[in-house]
C-alpha cells in the first residue's frame, strides 16, 4: 500500500514543491495543507502514516500540531521543517514526540532517508505495541477468573499491591492455584509494567547455580565463566522479579538477596562495582513458610522482608462452585487452539468434575480440559471424553488424602509416615502429584519417603506417566 504523506506550511507553494520532490504519486500519496486546521480535518476523515510540518506559522506553531498529532496516534511519524534561528522552538518539538528536525532549506536525500526508514518501522512498532496489549489483557486483573468471595479477595489484592511500584510480595499456597498468573498480575497493573517480568523457579535448578543465574558473573569469576553475564536482577531492572519456589534457596544465596533487598545494591560474581537496580520482587511458594523458619531452614529477616504483603492464594477445591466459569473458559482456550467446535460441556461430565478434589488445582483443571477436547468428537463434552476423571469416582473420606484421621496413641514421626504413604497410594504412586498435595517439593518427599523407610523406587514421577 502507498504510504499518506501529509504536508503543512503556511507557504502552499513550499509544499506543493517539497511534495513534486520527494518523488511521484507511485511513492507517496501526497496532501498539501496551508493551514492546521485544514491537516486536522483531513486527518479525521483519514489518518496519515507521516506528517511533514513547518515550525513558525500563523496559529498553531509545529509544536503545537505535533502535541495534537501525538493525541490522535501515539506513533505517527512527525518532521519539523525550520529555520536556523528557531533551533530551541524545534528542540522542543522533539520533547513532544516529533521524530526529527530539518532545516531549510531542506536536503531532500536527508528528508527521504528518514522517512522511508520511518515508515518502514512503523508496522514493527504497531505489532510490538499490539503484542503488548494482548500480552497485558492476558495478564491483567480481569484474567483472574471467578465469582467466589476468595477469588474476589485475591484481585482486591493485586488491586493494592500493584498501585505502590516498591512493596515485595508474597504468595502462598497449592501448586497449580495460579501464583504465576498473579504475580503477571500485579505486574501488568503496577507502575513497572513497560519493564520486564522476569521469571526463575528457584527449585528448577541446582542450588549453586542460581546465586549466578540472580546475579550474574563477572569473566573468570568461576572455571566456566568465560565472559561476563548479566544475572536476572540486572535483567529486571525497571521491572519485576517473580521467584518462585523461594523456599528452595540455600542459605547462602538467601543471606545474598536478603542483602540486595535492603540496599537495592548488588555486585555480580567475581565483581567490585556495585550496581544498583529498581524493581519489584514477587515471590511464591507452596511451602509453609513460617513453619520453615521455625525449623532454620528459612531466615527469619528475609521471610519479613519478602512478606511485606502476602497473600494465599485458594485451592480450586474450596472455590468449586467456580469450576463450571473455569473449564467453559478452558474449553473456549482450547477449541481456538485445536480449532474445534465444542459448544459446551454436559452436566454429568461437569458433576464428575464438581465431585474430584482436584489435588493439582486450577492447572490440575486445565490439563484435564486440554485433554478432553483433543478426544471430543462431538458438539459437547461429555463423561466419556474425560480420559482422566472418567476413571475416577468422587473423592471420598477413605480415598481422599485431605480426610486423613490421626489415630489415638500415634507418634508425630508416625503420622507424618503414614499420611505419606496414604497420598502415595491415593496417587497411585504419582511422586508429582502427592508432593503438590502434601505442600513439599520432590525432593523433599524423597527425603522423607527414605527417612521413613518408605519405598524410593518403583513409583511414576509425573501425570500420565
Amino acid at each position: 500500500m502507498i504510504p499518506r504523506l501529509y504536508i503543512l506550511d503556511d507557504d502552499l507553494s513550499f509544499a506543493k514543491l517539497l511534495a513534486v520532490n520527494l518523488g511521484p504519486p507511485s511513492r507517496y500519496r501526497t496532501r498539501v495543507f496551508n493551514s492546521a486546521e485544514d491537516l486536522f480535518a483531513s486527518c479525521e476523515e483519514e489518518l496519515p502514516d507521516a506528517v511533514i510540518t513547518d515550525m513558525i506559522m500563523p496559529g498553531l506553531n509545529g509544536v503545537q500540531v505535533t502535541q495534537r498529532l501525538r493525541a490522535l496516534d501515539a506513533d505517527l511519524p512527525v518532521f519539523v521543517l525550520t529555520g536556523h534561528a528557531d533551533m530551541s522552538t524545534a528542540i522542543e518539538a522533539l520533547k513532544v514526540g516529533a521524530n526529527e528536525y530539518l532545516t531549510k532549506p531542506v536536503n531532500i536525500d536527508e528528508l527521504t532517508t528518514l522517512l522511508t526508514r520511518a515508515l518502514t518501522e512503523r508496522p514493527l512498532r504497531d505489532e510490538v505495541r499490539s503484542l503488548e496489549e494482548t500480552r497485558s489483557r492476558e495478564f491483567s486483573i480481569r484474567a483472574i477468573l471467578g465469582e467466589h468471595p476468595l477469588v474476589a479477595e485475591v484481585r482486591g489484592f493485586v488491586r493494592r499491591v500493584a498501585e505502590i511500584a516498591r512493596p515485595t510480595v508474597l504468595l502462598l499456597g497449592e501448586s497449580g492455584t495460579g501464583k504465576n498468573l498473579v504475580a503477571r498480575a500485579i505486574h501488568h497493573s503496577s507502575p513497572h509494567s513497560q519493564g520486564r517480568f522476569v521469571e526463575l523457579n528457584c527449585a528448577a535448578m541446582p542450588s549453586n547455580l542460581v546465586e549466578a543465574e540472580l546475579f550474574g558473573y563477572n569473566k573468570g569469576a568461576f572455571t566456566d565463566a568465560r565472559e561476563t553475564k548479566r544475572g536476572l536482577i540486572e535483567t529486571a531492572d525497571g521491572g519485576t522479579l517473580f521467584l518462585d519456589e523461594i523456599g528452595e534457596l540455600s542459605p547462602e544465596t538467601q543471606a545474598k538477596l536478603l542483602s540486595f533487598l535492603e540496599s537495592r545494591r548488588f555486585r555480580r560474581l567475581g565483581g567490585t562495582e556495585e550496581i544498583e537496580v529498581e524493581l519489584r520482587l514477587v515471590t511464591a511458594t507452596n511451602r509453609d513458610l513460617a513453619e520453615s523458619v521455625g525449623a532454620g531452614r528459612f531466615r527469619t529477616d528475609l521471610y519479613y522482608r519478602i512478606a511485606v504483603a502476602s497473600h494465599t492464594l485458594p485451592p480450586l477445591r474450596e472455590i468449586i462452585s467456580d469450576l463450571p466459569l473455569l473449564a467453559n473458559h478452558y474449553r473456549e482456550v482450547f477449541n481456538r487452539e485445536f480449532k474445534k467446535k465444542v459448544e459446551s460441556i454436559d452436566d454429568d461430565a461437569m458433576g464428575l468434575m464438581q465431585a474430584w478434589h482436584w489435588p493439582g488445582n486450577v492447572r490440575e483443571l486445565r490439563n484435564v480440559i486440554e485433554r478432553s477436547l483433543i478426544f471430543c468428537e462431538g458438539a459437547r463434552l461429555g463423561r466419556g471424553d474425560l480420559p482422566k476423571l472418567s476413571q475416577l469416582e468422587p473423592a471420598t473420606p477413605a480415598s481422599d488424602p485431605h480426610g486423613f484421621r490421626v489415630e489415638k496413641g500415634l507418634t508425630l514421626v508416625d503420622a507424618e509416615k503414614e499420611y505419606i504413604r496414604l497420598t502415595l497410594e491415593t496417587t497411585g504412586g504419582d511422586v508429582q502429584r502427592a508432593a503438590e498435595i502434601l505442600g513439599i517439593s520432590r525432593k523433599n518427599l524423597w527425603e522423607k519417603r527414605k527417612k521413613h523407610g518408605l519405598p524410593t523406587g518403583g513409583v511414576r514421577s509425573g501425570l500420565g506417566s
